[in-house]
């Protein structure tokens, strides 16, 4: 009885402990140990001065020692990990958004972090960039700033496919009103994605009667001739003329075409297809109008989510695998 009675106790201190932070628990390799699900940050969360992505984790449980962690990291992406013993935290910062699977282990007392690339697990990934943010307001009318703008349409666009069945995962570069540098938006890209959608607004201050949607692009950096790693390779031309059409379609704005732009940075050292997206001139009054309307944003945001799947399709068809 009493050898019944310690081992009733000892489980009912696991399944206490395992319930109070919503975890579950096996048998494995002879040790019990926790299992964490899948730590998945898909909206990025940006320190404000050099775009390094933090992963933050909080621990309840009173035994776990925070400094005792193995990070298993074989794409090196981790840029460096941190403590705050004070409030159970531990920080880390990597290169690219990553799948973080943790698991603790009751034997050796350790945090197991084994870092995860998500192209490893997404077969298609787009890179949501809303353009400019933080100390780049991009063209500011009225005291209306682009970054303001694009910010909001692509937190639209997000939550389309966020609650679809595209089977697209979406991470954003920004979600909040940070400082991005270009050079870490396209670096994002090349890393885990397999395209990059940038939302811009235009902008023409010497004639306000200008207005239309263009898509800017460019074939032939060297970045962009590298490829994708085999993974849903298209043209920039190809990727940028879909979702102009769809945006032309959608908001009846004039049809200005795919311009090529060979001096912007973040077209030059992409290495997946881009589309760089003007969606209509903030200088024209009735664009401004539209594009700070709130109806007029989720559909542009449609428009662009419709151009997203069907490059994706496109570029999946077998004549553009070969």
């Amino acid at each position: 009885m009493l050898i019944f009675a310690v081992a009733i106790g000892i489980f009912a201190y696991f399944m206490i402990d395992g319930l109070a932070v919503g975890e579950y628990e096996e048998e494995h390799y002879g040790e019990m140990q926790r299992y964490i699900p899948h730590i998945d940050i898909s909206t990025l969360r940006t320190n404000f001065d050099d775009a390094a992505l933090l992963y933050i984790f909080y621990y309840d449980h009173t035994e776990l020692d925070i400094h005792r962690h193995r990070i298993i990291d074989n794409y090196n992406l981790v840029n460096f990990v941190s403590h705050s013993p004070a409030q159970n935290t531990m920080s880390i910062s990597t290169e690219a958004p990553v799948i973080l699977l943790t698991n603790y282990s009751y034997a050796t007392r350790n945090v197991y972090i084994t870092v995860i690339n998500p192209r490893d697990v997404y077969d298609r990934i787009l890179i949501l960039d809303p353009g400019h943010g933080g100390n780049d307001e991009g063209a500011t009318v009225g005291g209306i700033r682009e970054s303001d703008i694009t910010l909001a349409i692509s937190l639209y666009l997000y939550e389309l496919f966020l609650n679809s069945d595209s089977g697209i995962k979406v991470y954003m570069t920004r979600t909040n009103d940070s400082t991005v540098h270009n050079s870490q938006r396209a670096h994002t890209a090349n890393v885990v994605g397999d395209m990059l959608l940038s939302v811009h607004t235009n902008a023409y201050p010497d004639l306000a009667s200008v207005s239309g949607t263009e898509t800017l692009f460019n074939d032939d950096s060297p970045m962009s001739e590298q490829g994708n790693l085999g993974r849903h390779d298209m043209p920039n031309s190809r990727f940028s003329q879909i979702m102009q059409d769809h945006l032309v379609a959608e908001l009846g704005t004039r049809d200005r075409g795919l311009v090529k732009r060979t001096g912007l940075l973040l077209l030059n050292v992409s290495s997946v297809p881009t589309a760089y997206v003007e969606i209509d001139f903030k200088t024209n009054p009735q664009a401004l109008e539209n594009l700070t309307n709130s109806e007029y944003q989720q559909r542009v945001a449609a428009a662009l989510y419709r151009g997203v799947v069907e490059a994706f399709a496109e570029a999946a068809e077998p004549s553009n695998t070969e």
